[in-house]
């Protein structure tokens, strides 16, 4: 795709420039280059037809990325799994799993291990013509990129992407992004699974500038330090855990821009953002399959608990009720979308179904149109909780819940009784010794009826790359350990 070769165009210009920085050190432009070239190398020799579809699961981001590259130069679509691994596999099955962890379990699926020796190049020069002369993608509408989803609502699938409709959203991404938000060091928090964690990079490399990744919190606020990294790409449960790290730590002075993506942004987390991070927090509503579709600055993202933004230029948001027919603005109802940055679902066999019903997408998603077109979320289709009459969000009793201090993280969850009632469950991290009886108490003066029923102590909240809470996963959990006292 010419994106990737703009990509090594640029770091022909940039080549003693850093690309990359994590954990384990600094990649400059011709180091990431040099392991691209030696990848591709590698690749060549296991005589893979075009067009199969390659999966990763490689932890160092360096050569993550290099992989990546090489596989679009050599025509060869590329999908990255992470954290989040896809719990119920569907759509299209790669032809090869490339990674760099020994504990690694893909049933069915051939795998080859990774290690340093993959990306060493045979000479010190990178041969960028050769790079460029490489086959790539014969079409623009060849599918390139798989993005696997976890299946948050239960529901997996499996997106492509073709090269027109990444350059596209590139593209608007910088659109939608200016430099005067961005400047020369991102630092991208969202993993390689998610949409965001490849056109962030895509983005960075096309512009040659620095590419910034943590593996935690801690971390996170070393190399903004360290860098002085101006724009941070983040899920809001991900800057609520850098929020937590930073503690009464000062400020980042270099921060220009934060951007919010994967849900709504509760307002305190909003306001304790803005006072302590940079007050240019930058939030945006999108789906894999949609791309990004609107865009709204800190003081948007006040006026409305749930705001998210105004539609951007290449996206149309209708709200819509039961029977389909446009509702009014400020009306809460199901929203659908177009856009042109649509992408398909992919089969076993990787052909394109359509995500389109009758020309528009439903994302899943209830809210609101206000009067000036601003969008408000108000909750999700697939996630309500239909509590014997009351219909109940469940991210909302998350947030109220969240308010208490003690309690690190929470998810909640509609779980049928023996009669068939959907009763509210909610799984929280919390310290040990935390009475969970006098959490449900305090939260009761906000959430009324809503009080979860039963409150069960777990390690973790099961989320997606994108932040949000594997809800299935969630369910089977909390069904795991039902009798533990609460």
């Amino acid at each position: 795709m010419q994106l990737v070769k703009n990509i090594v165009y640029q770091c022909r210009r940039h080549e003693q420039e850093p690309a990359v920085a994590f954990g384990g050190g600094i990649a400059t432009y011709a180091i990431l280059m040099s392991a691209t070239s030696a990848v591709a190398e590698v690749l060549q020799t296991l005589d893979l037809p075009k067009g199969s579809p390659v999966m990763l699961d490689i932890r160092n981001p360096v050569h993550h990325l290099a992989t990546i590259y090489a596989l679009a130069l050599l025509g060869l679509p590329s999908a990255s799994v992470g954290t989040a691994h896809v719990v119920e596999q569907t759509g299209v099955r790669p032809r090869l799993f490339l990674t760099d962890r020994d504990d690694l379990e893909a049933p069915g699926l051939p795998v080859r291990k990774v290690d340093d020796r993959w990306f060493a190049a045979s000479t010190r020069q990178v041969d960028y013509q050769k790079l460029l002369s490489l086959p790539g993608f014969a079409s623009p509408d060849e599918v390139v990129r798989y993005v696997y989803s976890s299946g948050t609502t239960g529901r997996a699938k499996c997106v492509a992407l073709t090269g027109a409709c990444m350059a596209t959203r590139v593209a608007n991404v910088n659109y939608s992004y200016p430099y005067r938000w961005r400047g020369d060091v991102t630092l991208n928090l969202m993993g390689f699974s998610t949409i965001a964690g490849i056109l962030i990079p895509a983005m960075v490399h096309s512009a040659g500038s620095l590419l910034c990744f943590a593996g935690g919190y801690a971390e996170a606020l070393q190399m903004i330090r360290l860098f002085k990294v101006e724009f941070v790409v983040a899920a809001v449960t991900q800057i609520e855990g850098v929020l937590k790290e930073l503690g009464e730590q000062p400020p980042l002075a270099s921060l220009r821009s934060i951007v919010l993506a994967g849900a709504k942004i509760p307002p305190r987390l909003l306001t304790d953002a803005r006072a302590k991070l940079c007050s240019n927090v930058i939030g945006g509503y999108g789906s894999t399959e949609a791309g990004s579709l609107t865009s709204a600055t800190a003081t948007d993202l006040a006026r409305h608990e749930g705001a998210i933004g105004y539609p951007l230029p290449w996206a149309q948001i209708e709200i819509v009720d039961d029977g389909g027919k446009p509702a009014a603005a400020g009306v809460d109802g199901t929203i659908r979308i177009r856009s042109d940055e649509q992408a398909v679902y992919a089969d076993e066999q990787g052909r394109p179904a359509p995500t389109l019903d009758a020309g528009w997408f439903y994302p899943g998603d209830m809210g609101r149109l206000e009067p000036d077109g601003l969008l408000v979320i108000t909750g999700r289709t697939g996630e309500v909780i239909n509590r014997g009459g009351v219909i109940v969000a469940p991210d909302a009793i998350e947030e109220v819940l969240r308010l208490d201090p003690r309690v690190t993280d929470v998810g909640v969850v509609g779980v049928p009784n023996a009669a068939g009632i959907e009763e509210i469950w909610a799984g929280i991290v919390a310290a040990d010794g935390l009475d969970l009886a006098a959490v449900a108490e305090a939260a009761r003066p906000r959430l009324n009826e809503k009080v979860p029923d039963r409150l069960f102590r777990i390690e973790a909240v099961p989320r997606n790359d994108n932040g949000k809470v594997m809800r299935n996963v969630l369910r089977e959990v909390l069904r795991a350990c039902r009798q533990q006292p609460t």
